[in-house]
């Protein structure tokens, strides 16, 4: 039995999953979206990619990718901005870079 307001788990189709699998990412939402960033991929080295949910298309697509691939990393949010801060490239990283949508600035 359920609580109310306990929620309850919906298994997304083959169409809405992510278009790359990733493991160690950065995940936040930005102007109504959800994005993955970063994180480890089939290959051994850290991913660049960056995708976001449209909730509209109810779909993954593809965004700029970050300038620094990596995996690790720490997710800081602001009304506008994800920042994706340090992590692991090659060895540590100090990376720090702010993704913003044109309809959030």
């Amino acid at each position: 039995v359920l609580s109310p307001g306990a929620g309850i788990w919906i298994k997304p189709s083959r169409t809405s999953r992510m278009r790359e699998k990733r493991a160690d990412f950065v995940a936040g939402c930005l102007g109504g979206r959800v994005i993955a960033a970063g994180g480890l991929g089939n290959e051994p080295a850290p991913l660049g990619t960056v995708e976001s949910y449209n909730p509209v298309k109810r779909r993954w697509e593809y965004m700029a990718p970050m300038p620094t691939a990596r995996c690790s990393s720490a997710l800081l949010q602001t009304t506008s901005m994800l920042f994706v801060i340090g992590g692991v490239a090659q060895g540590p990283s100090n990376a720090v870079e702010a993704l913003c949508l044109p309809e959030t600035v």
